[in-house]
């Protein structure tokens, strides 16, 4: 980073200092920044680490600082080096190395008017400097739009469902309410006789609203406050920035003002209800039953229908984000993840100066891995399989040249000859590598079937050549393409829209950056000790990092479907229950205010199954006016819906 990122974060170090803008130049010395979590994984807290110095790709910076556990972003990351004392001095204008830009806006600008400035200033850098900019844009973005910008459909859909929960025990308050108002429909006809105004009656059951609200909202803090360890624990792992979520005064003053203003608007027409009742009618049914009008019971059959229907909409909801999920899981990921254990090395590139260095660590690792007790294959590659990768232009052999806007890209992977072996990939056409490609032997390359359909439609690719600089030496040369494998999920299991792939041979394509994949039938716990040996017995000062299993990363990339659903069923669980009790109390209220008429049934000879059936059917007449109102919600919910689910339409198309 350039020496001013610390100040555009906005973060002092909790110990020591950050490099100046003095000491951040070309020549300069190497300082260090790191991070609260590698100052207590690596020197355990001690004060003394300042001054100290880190061996870093086979070179001691001296650490200056450490930041607070505050500071994460850019996430993972642990060190922050002086930018300007690594810029190569060949660096130019055309190799675009990409880089991040942080900054804060001047008061009063908006993240819209910074936007258009800067792309007014690309535009006036790409008509100057054409060659070098054409197609070279910028996009300035919110830090929290940047951190949270892919989970918002996420994040609203999870808002939507919890609206929907608190919209159905609103109705179940207001029915309770308007009940409660009922029972004590005599009360306040006395009231009323006595002198008392609606006003009165309706500020005091207003009151008495309030502070059961206030009661309800401090206890679901409180349970929240308690859950919210038990969520974090329960939920897959994976799911980014959980562990960071808190209860803080702004959740208690959110969360007592919604139920404050949910509790007064859905409180306030069982008061007016309660206040309006007929005096006269009150008085005379005493203790016979109910005063409550023909209206009012209509509008709490209304609020438990609704209640239903909202309770079908979120249920069929959580449903079909589950079949999503299933579906994703159930999809080939064009490699078998299962009993492969991967494991990151990153060769220090100013030990392992060339091809034949990082070859012969290469054939070492890989001869001492496979020798290794339930291991039945292993090689190397330069990106984890589900993260992020370099990218390479290419263009057909004979195809004219295009200009830089029109340039085509594929990921890049640099691969030792067993790769595919054992990522258990198909082979479509032709061969692998083998220990024939090597760096004196010509250039040949390997494409997975999205390429070889994109730019090959209905031709054999094999044997033709494309111009590509995998390398990023400014170099283009013809690589020969000798075979074509199946797809494979490079970046995580629903990259349907991504680039494709193109694979070059290790000993062909300088790269020090690599992982270890090891195919194996014993637990991954038993091997990490024993790689972390067997690569210290070839360079005892190659750290290995990140040893885990392909299923585990496989897993972390279904972490925010496994989290949704696992949510969606939590609230729709909640609905389905809140609306039973809704029913429940409803019906119980009708069978309680018909007391007199069940007595007067029952002496004219009415059997116990014709009261059941008369209270039953009250039951069945409401839910099955909410099924039908629920299901028509639910179908035009589910195309939005849509949007949000994985290879699953909406619900007219996808009810199969």
């Amino acid at each position: 980073v350039t020496a001013p990122f610390f100040k555009a974060i906005g973060l002092n170090p909790q110990i020591g200092r950050t490099f100046s803008e003095e000491e951040d130049k070309a020549g300069g010395n190497r300082l260090a920044v790191i991070s609260d979590g590698l100052w207590q994984r690596a020197f355990n807290r001690d004060p003394a680490v300042l001054g100290r110095e880190i061996n870093l790709h086979n070179q001691l910076y001296t650490v200056l600082g450490v930041m607070p556990p505050q500071m994460t972003s850019p996430s993972g990351v642990d060190v922050w080096l002086p930018l300007m004392r690594r810029v190569p001095s060949g660096w130019a204008r055309g190799m675009h190395p990409g880089l991040y830009a942080w900054g804060k806006l001047k008061p009063g600008l908006s993240v819209e008017q910074a936007r258009k400035q800067m792309k007014t200033i690309a535009a006036s850098l790409e008509k100057r400097y054409y060659s070098d900019n054409a197609g070279i844009s910028v996009n300035v973005t919110s830090l929290l739009e940047n951190q949270v910008g892919p989970y918002k459909k996420n994040l609203g859909l999870l808002l939507g469902a919890v609206g929907l929960v608190l919209l159905i025990a609103c109705a179940n308050l207001a029915n309770l309410l308007a009940v409660r108002g009922a029972t004590r429909a005599r009360e306040f006809a006395v009231r009323a006789a006595l002198g008392a105004g609606r006003g009165q009656i309706i500020r005091q059951l207003l009151i008495e609203i309030m502070l059961i609200a206030l009661l309800g909202g401090l206890l679901g803090f409180l349970i929240a406050f308690w859950g919210r360890d038990a969520v974090v624990a329960l939920s897959p792992a994976g799911v980014p920035r959980l562990q960071e979520v808190t209860l803080d005064g702004w959740v208690l003053a959110f969360t007592l003002g919604l139920a404050l203003l949910t509790n007064f608007l859905f409180g306030l027409w069982p008061a007016r209800l309660s206040a309006n009742a007929d005096i006269q009618l009150a008085l005379k049914s005493g203790a016979h039953g109910s005063s409550d009008s023909l209206a009012a019971r209509r509008t709490r059959n209304g609020l438990v229908v609704g209640e239903i229907a909202l309770t079908l909409v979120l249920l069929i909801s959580a449903a079909l984000v589950l079949k999503s999920f299933a579906r994703a899981q159930s999809l080939s990921l064009g490699f078998e993840p299962r009993g492969l254990v991967t494991a990151n090395l990153d060769l220090p590139f100013r030990v392992y100066t060339t091809h034949d260095k990082i070859a012969d660590f290469s054939d070492k690792i890989l001869e001492k891995v496979r020798a290794l007790p339930g291991v039945t294959d292993a090689a190397l590659n330069s990106s984890p399989p589900l993260s992020s990768r370099w990218q390479t232009g290419y263009l057909r052999e004979g195809e004219p040249e295009p200009t830089p806007d029109q340039q085509l890209s594929a990921d890049t992977e640099i691969v030792t000859a067993t790769y595919f072996s054992t990522m258990r990939a198909s082979l479509m056409r032709g061969r692998v590598f083998n220990e024939r490609d090597t760096s004196t032997s010509p250039p040949v390359t390997v494409i997975d079937q999205l390429l070889a359909e994109k730019i090959f439609p209905g031709e054999d690719p094999i044997g033709k050549r494309l111009r590509m600089d995998p390398g990023d030496t400014g170099k283009n040369q013809m690589w020969e393409i000798v075979g074509v494998v199946g797809r494979m999920k490079a970046r995580a299991f629903d990259d349907i829209d991504t680039l494709p792939v193109v694979y070059f041979p290790q000993r062909q394509v300088e790269r020090t950056n690599y992982t270890l994949l090891i195919r194996t039938n014993v637990p991954a716990g038993s091997l990490e000790r024993i790689i972390r040996e067997t690569v210290a017995s070839i360079d005892p000062a190659q750290p290995v990092y990140g040893v885990r299993t392909m299923f585990d990363r496989v897993k972390e990339t279904w972490a925010h479907s496994r989290f949704m659903s696992f949510l969606l069923i939590i609230f729709a669980g909640l609905a389905l229950t809140l609306s039973m009790v809704g029913l429940y109390g409803v019906l119980a209220f009708s069978a309680l205010r018909r007391l007199r008429e069940i007595g007067v049934r029952l002496a004219l000879g009415a059997t116990r199954s014709h009261i059941h059936s008369l209270i039953l059917g009250q039951g069945v007449r409401l839910l099955a006016v909410g099924l039908v109102i629920g299901l028509a919600g639910a179908l035009a919910f589910s195309r939005v819906l849509g949007s949000f689910l994985f290879e699953v339409k909406a619900v007219e198309h996808g009810a199969n």
